[in-house]
């Protein structure tokens, strides 16, 4: 986990930063568990077949977000990892069994602005950005309201 969250390379649009130290990471992993132990699915770790070294984490944790229930998508992976497409695997997977098994809830994928990277992969997930639902946040979302359909009473 410190691996990953604990370094700079991976948190460059990431305002809080990287994790600053083992302990931050720790209860990072400790949340990431309780979510899975509350609700039965959440955050991945990411290896190679036959492999232990993680290379990421990605998935979908529940969230409530602008005071709904949402499905917050998630990758993050090391820099070795970059530009081989797993982030991209992971996303789609998560999108797909989220839609197949948790229709009932959007999901939504918050990156700054600049962050070109999980952007394409957002996009590349089948999320569709979402302006009308930007904050400080570059907002891509799947079964969200249409735009029109969030201004029809």
């Amino acid at each position: 986990m410190f691996a990953v969250h604990g370094d700079p390379a991976t948190n460059p649009h990431n305002p809080a930063g990287p994790d600053p130290d083992l302990a931050a990471s720790e209860e990072k992993l400790r949340s990431m568990m309780q979510h899975w132990e509350t609700y039965g699915f959440g955050y991945w770790a990411v290896t190679l077949p036959q492999q232990e070294e993680v290379l990421g984490f990605g998935g979908v944790e529940y969230r409530v977000w602008r005071e709904r229930e949402v499905l917050n998508l998630y990758y993050r992976f090391t820099p070795s990892a970059w530009g081989q497409g797993y982030a991209t695997e992971v996303a789609r997977t998560a999108v797909a069994l989220a839609r197949a098994h948790l229709p009932q809830w959007p999901v939504v994928a918050r990156t700054r602005a600049g962050n070109n990277a999980s952007m394409r992969t957002a996009e590349r997930a089948g999320l569709v950005r979402r302006p009308d639902l930007d904050t400080e946040h570059i907002v891509y979302a799947l079964g969200w309201p249409p735009i029109d359909a969030a201004h029809t009473p």
